[in-house]
């Protein structure tokens, strides 16, 4: 099967249309296989997982998609804007947090003895 494997869509409820539709995450291990040397591979091979996403007042959505980094993708276009790479595959849909009037986005990652919390402040 062709990449990408994964996607992330947004759905304008007014419609009941798909407002955008992008490629999501990306496989570092999958890219390192040697079958695929010298085969031309699109920029997103799309991380298969179910995804876990939180969307903004600010118009940002907060992403881990089963791939190893934190990834935070404009609300209007789909257009990712920013991304942390993290040493294990992300777990859980990220959760957020008001604390001393600063705002704290956190993801979980890894499983078992190896899980973690990273959390990021704004």
């Amino acid at each position: 099967t062709k990449p990408p494997y994964g996607h992330l869509t947004a759905i304008d409820l007014n419609k009941g249309e798909i407002a955008w539709h992008v490629p999501f995450g990306d496989d570092p291990r999958l890219r390192a296989n040697p079958a695929l040397a010298g085969v031309k591979l699109p920029e997103r091979l799309g991380a298969a997982g179910a995804m876990g996403a939180i969307v903004t007042k600010g118009g940002l959505i907060f992403v881990g998609g089963g791939d190893s980094a934190f990834h935070a993708v404009d609300t209007s276009n789909g257009q990712e804007l920013w991304s942390f790479p993290l040493s294990r595959r992300t777990t859980g849909t990220p959760m957020t947090y008001q604390a001393s009037g600063k705002q704290f986005v956190v993801i979980a990652s890894g499983s078992g003895r190896d899980a973690t919390l990273t959390a990021f402040g704004f």
